[in-house]
């Protein structure tokens, strides 16, 4: 699409101008809940404008209408008719003069449209869609008028002056309906980013031969800026989850600083700056200089974990840290960020948090020891990957099982059973009791898998299932001691496998590239236990070595 024009402009702006609406559109056909939405939005806007109870623009916005100049004050309108059209009942409600439209396939639409009334016109489908708007209107003003007596004056001020379009007009040797058809088909999205790329390399910017340099300079960087942001391991370093069509958009809403009122509210902040293209490169704060600050975070070990972890757990998003980075020597910054996180974690009451009470707490602690565990070696050449952990849905997990997790049917049941003898046929015992459990468990797991149909309620299985816990240790153990970090895909996977069966299925998961977090790996391959022998088992001697070395890395963080 051309980038010739593209401006914000009232309804007033638009009172001289007619409007064809071409052939290759549909009709009117907004209904009572569209045509309703619109005419509280605009009230609503008037009420927080006089209460000032919120934070409320200079003006209400409508979205974007794409027009195509056929003279002076002659469009044929691309885009945005169901709006306009519905402004032009509504004035006409309120007897004020409107611009004019004229449906290109309706005969006397222009008549019919400057003469409504609330009788349903049933002459054809899209003057009957116009009549039962009008009458829905004047419903809605009759109903308001019991309560505000002077409403149809303010709204017809506030619609007039402080109701806006997004005016994009297309070039001259553009086609209307290619780019008619590339709009309904999804294939130009008008997001802030593109609204806002046509304000910056707008030619009205660039008024002389060395000044078109600029322009292609600007449109240059701009791609290069978005190809880098376009890199996963980046994008979802910086944001958990948060997709824009085009991405550059996050720098502008970082730059305007600005509560995102509605979809369009970050272009309109650009829209009203004057020489808008120092804002690329030659203020201070640009957005150049954005984009290349979040990219310095990216490259230094140390920022990419610290702002990493403030991120993915939404303690700040990026324009929160941002601001914290704004004017500060970049040791500071690390300092600021280091104190922000030490000071969410209470390392004296570690031992206390369980899975049911302090979830949240458990979870960030796991995250920050997995980051302070990669930052504490100088040498360490890994990084956390934030762009899997932030894509991904995340949970706690059982070191050693919960009984119950995932018993939900036979099948579950029996491959459960089957999973316990073929592990526990493996095991090596000596003490003679430890051996007689091995040898009931074979036996009853083999009988018991045999069965058509079995639950976890059924006493024979309650009682076999009470032995094998027995035999790999209690179960349901939620303090932190039992718990790490895992992707709920991965997590949901391991069902509630006891100790020796999890560590098998995780060590394939990372062997075939599953993101595993470096300090769940190490739990599961007992790399924090003093006495590592016994692979099979995750006892309480296992737990104190791993509570004891969360501790650790944290207070040497």
């Amino acid at each position: 699409m051309g980038t010739s024009k593209i401006e914000l402009k009232s309804i007033n702006e638009l009172i001289k101008s007619e409007f064809l609406i071409p052939s290759y559109q549909r009709g009117y056909r907004w209904n009572k809940t569209q045509v309703i939405d619109l005419l509280n939005d605009i009230f609503e806007f008037i009420q927080n404008k006089e209460s000032k109870s919120q934070i409320v623009g200079d003006f209400y916005c409508l979205q974007p209408v794409i027009v195509k100049k056929v003279n002076e004050n002659n469009f044929k309108l691309i885009d945005g008719q169901q709006r306009l059209t519905t402004i032009h009942i509504i004035l006409s409600f309120l007897g004020k003069k409107s611009f004019s439209l004229e449906f290109e396939t309706r005969e006397k639409s222009k008549t019919f449209l400057e003469n409504i009334s609330d009788e349903i016109n049933n002459e054809n489908i899209d003057f009957h869609h116009i009549s039962i708007a009008y009458k829905n209107i004047k419903d809605w003003f009759e109903e308001k008028q019991e309560h505000e007596a002077t409403i149809k004056d303010e709204f017809f001020i506030n619609l007039g002056k402080y109701t806006k379009v997004i005016w994009y007009e297309i070039e001259d040797n553009e086609d209307e309906i290619e780019v008619f058809t590339r709009i309904n088909s999804g294939k130009i999205p008008l997001t802030n980013a593109e609204l806002i790329k046509a304000l910056f390399l707008n030619s009205k910017n660039f008024a002389t031969e060395e000044k078109n340099l600029r322009q292609i300079e600007i449109a240059k960087e701009w791609d290069e800026i978005e190809l880098t942001l376009q890199n996963n391991e980046f994008w979802h370093f910086l944001t958990k989850k948060k997709e824009y069509a085009t991405r550059i958009e996050l720098l502008f809403e970082i730059f305007s600083n600005e509560p995102i009122k509605d979809e369009f509210s970050t272009y309109r902040y650009f829209a009203k700056q004057k020489h808008i293209t120092n804002l690329w490169a030659e203020n201070s704060e640009n957005i150049k200089k954005i984009f290349l600050s979040l990219k310095y975070w990216f490259d230094n070990p140390k920022l990419y974990h610290l702002v990493g972890y403030l991120i993915s757990t939404e303690t700040y998003a990026v324009d929160d840290v941002y601001k914290l980075f704004k004017g500060k020597r970049k040791s500071k910054f690390a300092d600021d960020l280091l104190l922000k996180i030490k000071t969410g974690i209470n390392i004296d009451t570690i031992d206390d948090l369980d899975y049911n009470n302090n979830y949240s707490d458990v979870f960030k602690v796991l995250l920050l020891f997995n980051i302070a565990t990669i930052l504490n070696n100088s040498n360490s050449y890994i990084r956390f990957a934030f762009d899997k952990f932030n894509k991904e849905n995340w949970s706690i997990e059982h070191i050693h099982a919960q009984k119950d997790r995932g018993l939900q049917s036979s099948d579950a049941i029996i491959k459960w059973l089957k999973d316990v003898q073929r592990q526990i046929r493996v095991i090596e015992v000596k003490e003679e009791e430890q051996l007689e459990k091995k040898k009931k468990i074979i036996i009853e797991t083999q009988r018991l898998s045999l069965l058509s149909k079995i639950t976890k309620d059924d006493e024979e299985f309650r009682s076999v299932q009470n032995v094998i816990f027995e035999f790999f240790g209690q179960p349901d153990i939620d303090t932190i001691d039992n718990l790490a970090l895992l992707s709920s895909s991965v997590n949901s996977s391991l069902g509630n496998s006891f100790f020796p069966l999890k560590r098998k299925t995780l060590i394939d998961k990372d062997k075939n590239g599953e993101f595993i977090p470096i300090c769940t790996k190490n739990v599961f391959l007992k790399y924090y236990s003093q006495d590592a022998n016994d692979l099979f088992f995750w006892n309480s001697t296992d737990r104190k070595d791993y509570v004891k070395e969360i501790k650790s890395v944290l207070q040497n963080f």
